[in-house]
């Protein structure tokens, strides 16, 4: 492994390969392939540098005992090669014909003997997700569904076809389809966290949480999940509650990821004085190596960035105060008065027994397992009320950004949140610092172009400086002005008209364009909303050549009706966009797709946000996925 390792390195070094060391490449994996005939990676590294015919027959000689043996993860080792020019069509064709003769022979194409009758299911497992790559999502829910109709029983193909649910905006039934691949082994943890996840990004909190609790260590509920630093929950959880606006919620999920990492940095003193005893110097080195780069990690920067942007929505949208909502409810007639003082005292009493259950059942369970009564001492603020009554969200925001920008310099959306900050906090400086490393990073995203154009107006309307340091302040930002090449011999709005004819195709860049033509002439609201309702999706190519993919991406087609929604404050707009997107995503629940569960058979439970059947209907998912007669296996547990 170390020889291939070594000239693995050397060839990702080389870049860009002349042909000549191409073939040399080649005859010298041929040998090596010659010498360890049972290695993988001497199979599998050529296909990273071989090109056309030599790529095709190496794949398919890669690809042929694999599919034979029946391995999941062939897709997931043949992931980067979709990057490579015209190597994912030349993928796609192999796949293409193995199927078609496995279907007409039986056999692989050129060969007498007879494949097992589970080589066409992986084939077309391999196939769906192929095709769930190429964005060409009908087809990837044809072929998962032939192979799910082939061999019924492998939970794989639920897992894919859940994933390729999530992709297309359809996130009730890959939910679904998540909870039915659960089902199947309610033994395996890595299933139970994949189906916990999707009900996560379905905004299922509650049920999600009940499903993540069967694998913690005596039903102690979240509190376990918290005591062994399982972050990828709380980071999915803070999400979901940010999503839907329960902001005490989501800081107490984000601020226990920044816990544990302080955690982890109070648990590093405990080995100095080891490490130097025993004199594991090079290990010592190394960890102080980890520690330096611990805050640069990518659930810290994930965490630090969700609580940012909850401190701004504080910021933006302050709760009210106790004596602001005694004025609004003095306001209120007599019996109004009298039956909202009555629903908020049910709602304490209802909350208190709640948690007073819990903490019982708990200990009971405790109890019943061990002999002994352990109690754990109860969590004073649960779900994050205090958090949110901070005095200034700015403040609070600022200590996660300093940490952000020591330890992720390179990360776009940290300068995008240091100029959020920062412009709140009227620190014109420090703001253009982060326009100026945003111009660094990429000047072409659409977000780095609103800041840049926001900035420059904001400038533009302050009032004439006085003291000596706002003229200091005013001296910097007018020799810093003619550095940013965009703005160079133009005004804000010829600025903004030439982003638009450098990305006019592009959906996102045009709602960009349009949202800052709003910001700096509201009187050409109409235009604005013009601008991106004269946006084509049309067909892209591939690697090339003419596929059938639209150049609109979900996630941007949402991002645009947000805009028209709220920004743009257009209602009419907004449906007509939203009936438009559902012509183009067909699977969109958000946008109510003719495919989607929205207008089928899953809706969402109001008691507790599962994924449900409407009454009166069999136990089945449309075509989006199957739910068949295991209602009973989920009220098992380990």
């Amino acid at each position: 492994m170390r020889v291939y390792k070594n000239v693995w390195d050397c060839i990702q070094k080389m870049g860009n390969i002349p042909a000549d060391e191409i073939d040399r490449l080649d005859n010298l994996y041929r040998v090596l392939a010659h010498q360890y005939n049972r290695s993988s990676a001497v199979k599998r590294i050529p296909l990273d540098f071989l090109r056309d015919d030599k790529f095709r027959e190496a794949a398919e000689n890669y690809i042929r005992p694999l599919l034979t043996k029946g391995v999941p993860s062939l897709f997931s080792d043949l992931y980067p090669l979709y990057d490579h020019p015209g190597k994912a069509d030349i993928l796609g064709e192999l796949v293409s014909k193995l199927e078609q003769s496995l279907k007409d022979t039986g056999g692989y194409p050129g060969s007498v003997e007879k494949e097992p009758p589970s080589t066409l299911m992986w084939t077309l497992f391999y196939s769906a997700q192929h095709y769930d790559r190429r964005e060409q999502y009908d087809i990837a829910l044809t072929k998962i569904d032939e192979a799910i109709e082939h061999t019924p029983t492998v939970i794989d193909l639920y897992s894919v076809k859940s994933r390729i649910l999530k992709h297309t905006g359809d996130l009730a039934a890959a939910a679904a389809l998540a909870d039915e691949a659960r089902c199947m082994d309610l033994a395996d943890r890595y299933v139970n966290s994949e189906c916990v996840k999707r009900m996560l990004q379905a905004d299922q909190v509650a049920l999600a949480e009940k499903t993540a609790v069967l694998f913690t260590k005596d039903g102690e509920q979240h509190n376990n999940l918290y005591d062994m630093q399982c972050m990828w929950y709380e980071l999915a959880s803070g999400e979901s509650y940010l999503r839907q606006g329960e902001l005490g919620r989501a800081l107490k999920k984000f601020l226990a990821v920044e816990k544990h990492y302080a955690d982890i940095t109070e648990d590093q003193f405990d080995f100095h004085s080891y490490c130097l005893r025993k004199m594991t110097l090079r290990a010592y080195v190394e960890m102080l190596k980890f520690q330096d780069r611990l805050h640069s990690h990518a659930y810290f920067r994930k965490a630090a960035c969700g609580a940012i942007r909850c401190y701004l929505k504080l910021y933006d949208s302050p709760l009210k105060s106790a004596s602001e909502e005694d004025d609004a409810m003095s306001k209120l007639p007599p019996s109004q008065k009298k039956k909202l003082k009555q629903k908020l005292r049910k709602a304490e009493a209802r909350a208190k027994k709640e948690a007073e259950v819990k903490i019982e059942e708990t200990n009971a369970t405790t109890v019943a397992k061990s002999g002994k009564r352990h109690v754990k001492p109860v969590d004073p603020d649960p779900h994050g009320e205090k958090l949110i009554q901070t005095e200034d969200p700015l403040a609070e925001a600022s200590k996660y950004l300093k940490l952000l920008l020591k330890h992720s310099p390179d990360c776009l959306e940290t300068h995008l949140l240091s100029f959020e900050v920062n412009m709140r906090k009227q620190k014109i400086l420090l703001a253009l610092q982060a326009i100026k490393h945003l111009m660094r990073l990429d000047a072409d995203d659409p977000k780095s172009h609103l800041c840049l154009i926001k900035f420059f107006h904001k400038v533009d309307s302050l009032p004439t400086p006085v003291t000596d340091t706002e003229k200091l302040i005013w001296g910097v930002l007018e020799a810093e002005r003619p550095a940013f090449s965009q703005l160079h011999g133009k005004s804000l709005i010829e600025a903004n008209n030439t982003f638009l004819e450098k990305h006019r195709e592009s959906l996102i860049h045009r709602a960009a364009v349009a949202e800052l033509l709003y910001v700096l002439k509201p009187d050409k609201k109409a235009e604005a909303v013009k601008l991106i309702e004269d946006s084509v999706n049309d067909l892209v190519s591939m690697d090339g050549e003419q596929g059938n993919v639209r150049s609109w991406k979900l996630n941007d087609s949402i991002t645009v009706h947000k805009l028209l929604e709220t920004t743009l404050v257009d209602h009419d707009a907004a449906s007509r966009w939203k009936a438009r997107c559902a012509e183009y995503f067909l699977y969109s629940t958000y946008f109510g797709g003719i495919r989607s569960s929205a207008n089928n058979q899953i809706q969402k439970s109001p008691a507790n946000g599962a994924v449900g059947l409407n009454a009166g209907e069999d136990s089945s998912l449309s075509s989006n996925g199957r739910l068949e007669k295991l209602n009973a296996l989920k009220d098992l547990h380990i």
